[in-house]
């Protein structure tokens, strides 16, 4: 294999019929012009250039090698500044995957304004509740909950997420309400599952002596896998429920739920953009993140004020 820069190194020299003239484009010494030109023709077992004391100028064979290469060479700086264009370039397709209710309440509306700055962009908008492979399924972003794991994939947070316990006035009102942790025991509970490990989530609760969360595992008279359904839950009366802020905020907001042990609440979780690569992300992608970003900076309706 003759290496790349002996070759740009001939086209130069042989456009210009100069070492030194070479050496200007390449921003390069003569000296390593001379020196790149002998390699070449060691390697070649040919001579490309007959040189004089003023001048330098193919030989037969030098001008046979600079047709052929030439071509070759331009082909491959063609195909190099079109793929930094496509990364430059606000084109082609984005695909996008999200949890469900989040997805379809937060992110499409954010997707949509994204897409009107954007015209020429395609974006794909996937909404699952269940575990997706970023890189085996092809997506370029992912909207994930919950504490994520260390991986080598770039995480940035959009919003802190605090459990909240909840619910709903009526419930309250036929079974009282609790004051703390140890007045949970004797009501009617809501359980989450986790889709990954098919585990009821434990309730999570401040610890004044840790950093930590303290973890208090439940034991539900009724059990739903998603945040969304869980809350409804709540609102129906069916008991108490821990929920991510994001999801109750707006909820007790409207009246329909109510926040219990306030003072017990801890930020422990969030919701995160997730892409597989920093260092060679498209700009279109990182553009998005940052859109997605700013625009949950300002949403302290789905904040709660630990």
């Amino acid at each position: 294999m003759i290496d790349l820069r002996l070759i740009e190194t001939f086209i130069q020299a042989a456009r210009r019929e100069s070492f030194s003239g070479a050496a200007r484009s390449l921003r390069v010494s003569p000296g390593a012009v001379s020196q790149n030109i002998k390699s070449l023709e060691g390697l070649l077992q040919t001579r490309l250039f007959t040189r004089t004391t003023r001048q330098v100028k193919l030989t037969p064979e030098g001008r046979r090698f600079l047709q052929r290469c030439a071509p070759a060479v331009e082909a491959l700086q063609s195909a190099a500044s079109a793929i930094q264009e496509e990364r430059e370039a606000f084109q082609g397709q984005l695909r996008i995957t999200s949890t469900t209710a989040f997805g379809r309440a937060e992110i499409l509306p954010l997707v949509a304004s994204f897409q009107d700055a954007h015209p020429e962009l395609q974006i794909e908008l996937s909404l699952s509740d269940g575990f997706v492979d970023l890189v085996a399924e092809e997506y370029d972003l992912a909207i994930r909950g919950g504490i994520l794991p260390d991986s080598e994939y770039i995480a940035r947070l959009l919003i802190p997420v605090t459990p909240l316990v909840c619910a709903s006035p009526d419930y309250l009102a036929g079974f009282g309400t609790p004051r703390t942790e140890t007045d949970l025991e004797g009501h009617r509970v809501i359980g989450m599952r986790s889709s990954p490990s098919q585990r009821v989530f434990a309730w999570e609760f401040a610890d004044p002596r840790s950093s930590q969360p303290r973890r208090l595992e439940i034991t539900p008279d009724s059990i739903m896998n998603d945040p969304e359904s869980t809350a409804r839950a709540a609102m129906l009366g069916m008991g108490l429920a821990q929920v991510g802020s994001n999801v109750v905020l707006p909820l007790a907001a409207a009246g329909k739920l109510k926040i219990l042990l306030a003072d017990k609440a801890v930020q422990s979780r969030g919701l995160y953009a997730v892409y597989p690569s920093k260092r060679y992300a498209p700009k279109k992608l990182t553009a998005l993140v940052d859109h997605l970003v700013e625009s949950f900076s300002g949403r302290a309706d789905l904040v709660f004020p630990n």
